[in-house]
């Protein structure tokens, strides 16, 4: 929620709260006044229930269904929330792991390692591609790439090439 949203919401709230208080004290000085003057009708419970139906309406808004109420569902609903989450990791990830392997010098490199450099260059265009459809079997692939990825450069055999490569 950015902050122009936090204040709409505060906002909603704050009007909720103000019309369920004005419900609140009209209906006990209503209340009240039919007590008072002695009348056997007890008028005030009309007004009180009509208003109420107000109220309660204006709660289910509030509460429940809200303005963005069909996107949180429809988030909820689809695990899109989860998905827009994982792939924000893999997207750091991803990052993390173009950062150590641009230090590389991949011309001086066993070629071997030139086809990591595509597979991470193919990664990340997956990855693009992953943000724009939220395909779930799809961010499943891009993961499992980005951990082999992950493993390569964490190994001896990766700092070895990496130190070979600086000597040079």
């Amino acid at each position: 929620m950015n902050k122009e949203q936090a204040q709409k919401r505060i906002n909603e709230l704050k009007g909720y709260y103000g019309h369920l208080a004005a419900w609140g004290a009209t209906s006990v000085f209503l209340m009240v006044l039919n007590l008072i003057t002695g009348d056997e009708f007890l008028w005030f419970i009309i007004p009180v229930l009509g208003w109420g139906i107000g109220v309660a309406i204006h709660t289910a808004q509030v509460f429940w269904t809200g303005n963005d109420w069909e996107a949180r569902k429809m988030a909820e609903l689809t695990g899109l929330k989860e998905t827009q989450d994982e792939v924000h990791k893999l997207t750091e990830r991803m990052d993390a792991l173009v950062t150590i392997m641009s230090g590389v010098d991949w011309d001086n490199i066993d070629p071997e390692l030139l086809q990591t450099k595509r597979t991470l260059e193919s990664a990340q265009a997956d990855l693009t591609k992953l943000q724009a459809s939220n395909d779930p079997q799809g961010q499943a692939e891009v993961s499992r790439e980005i951990e082999r990825l992950e493993a390569f450069v964490t190994s001896p055999r990766f700092a070895y090439y990496d130190m070979a490569s600086r000597d040079t």
